[in-house]
């Protein structure tokens, strides 16, 4: 729900964003129609993060209209990225510029596509505007708890590997998210969410124990 006190920064009003909103979510809808949803980075998720931006924006003092269309496209590229590799933030940008550019909202694309661009840790593209920092955590964020960890599962079922691998994830990205955050309020969301995680990973690890043969061949 979009309320009255919510701040914008290039449209006129909230009914204008509204409007404008509701076709981007259509449109964004309908790219995930036309290939196969993956579960680790679905629609499902694109609306959470979105969810996410929008309590964030009234505490941290956010231009919504470029927050949420920042939002509801960064990862409309995902199944670009899934059919022939391009990296799905480049993919998510250029189809946000032609969306705006078809509504005549060119002075949106600008820092709508910033925010978009610098969401993914890999391009190593740090956020400049608090809009765009806010897009990042916001994505992290749906990385950790018990959401995250459902996706984790699911991504690594995607891509084949095995427990000892997916445990690898967890060390090498999840649980330095955290100290990635821009905002207070993101840490420590994070840190809380991690919780699940950190016991999912001790529990994970203690009942490993069982798999390994020499653990079976000398209890004989």
């Amino acid at each position: 729900m979009i309320e009255e006190n919510y701040k914008l920064k290039h449209l006129t009003d909230l009914t204008e964003l509204k409007e404008v909103f509701q076709k981007a979510h259509d449109y964004v809808r309908g790219q995930f129609k036309l290939h196969e949803d993956k579960k680790s980075h679905s629609f499902d998720h694109i609306i959470r993060v979105t969810n996410t931006c929008l309590k964030l924006s009234q505490k941290l003092e956010a231009h919504v209209d470029i927050l949420l269309l920042a939002a509801i496209f960064h990862d409309v590229g995902r199944p670009v990225e899934e059919l022939n590799g391009r990296c799905h933030a480049e993919v998510s940008a250029e189809l946000a510029r032609g969306f705006l550019e078809k509504l005549h909202l060119s002075k949106l694309i600008n820092e709508v596509n910033e925010a978009i661009l610098s969401h993914r840790f890999s391009k190593k593209i740090a956020p400049k505007t608090v809009e765009a920092k806010i897009l990042q955590d916001a994505d992290a964020l749906d990385a950790l708890g018990a959401i995250g960890l459902y996706r984790t599962i699911s991504f690594s079922c995607e891509r084949g590997l095995d427990m000892q691998e997916a445990l690898v994830h967890f060390d090498e990205k999840l649980f330095k998210l955290p100290s990635r955050m821009h905002f207070s309020i993101t840490k420590q969301i994070a840190e809380d969410k991690c919780t699940i995680l950190r016991d999912f990973v001790r529990k994970t690890e203690q009942e490993l124990n069982n798999s390994h043969f020499n653990a079976f061949i000398t209890s004989l």
